[in-house]
């Protein structure tokens, strides 16, 4: 399951149209056909075009974190769990205020069965992006899997 696959590529367009110049077209490029093969299925390719857009070194701290989430969402819909928690610590570490990468992470957390990390994501997320109904709705469900109210 690619998540918010929509929403990822309306915040790269945001993102890449109003913080990239004409040099970066060969990255911009690269996002936006690894979102589509991403829709499309091809998790195989999307990590391909991230990759190439994160090697480039002309992606913004901002567009850098979107291109290591999205490879670590094309990871983890492959089974490689381990390796998404990898790309969606260096978003972080890119633009530690991305909420999606915590988000995200949060999935990866609870596949490894590491729910308190998981729940301590989506609270990250929630800071950074208050009042955001699917964080929220994320965070009640992990509480209940914690047995906390």
């Amino acid at each position: 399951m690619y998540r918010n696959s929509a929403v990822y590529a309306l915040i790269v367009l945001v993102v890449v149209m109003f913080t990239a110049g004409p040099a970066l077209a060969g990255p911009k490029d690269d996002i936006l056909a690894g979102m589509r093969a991403a829709q499309n299925g091809d998790m195989e390719k999307a990590v391909k075009l991230f990759t190439k857009a994160i090697k480039s070194k002309k992606l913004s701290k901002e567009n850098l974190a979107i291109a290591y989430t999205n490879r670590g969402s094309a990871n983890d819909d492959m089974g490689q769990t381990d390796l998404a928690v990898l790309d969606y610590n260096r978003a972080l570490k890119a633009n530690p205020g991305y909420a999606m990468a915590y988000y995200n992470r949060s999935f990866a957390y609870e596949k490894k069965r590491m729910f308190d990390l998981a729940l301590k994501d989506i609270q990250r997320a929630m800071a950074i992006l208050p009042g955001d109904g699917d964080f929220q709705h994320r965070e009640a469900y992990l509480k209940h899997k914690l047995g906390l109210k």
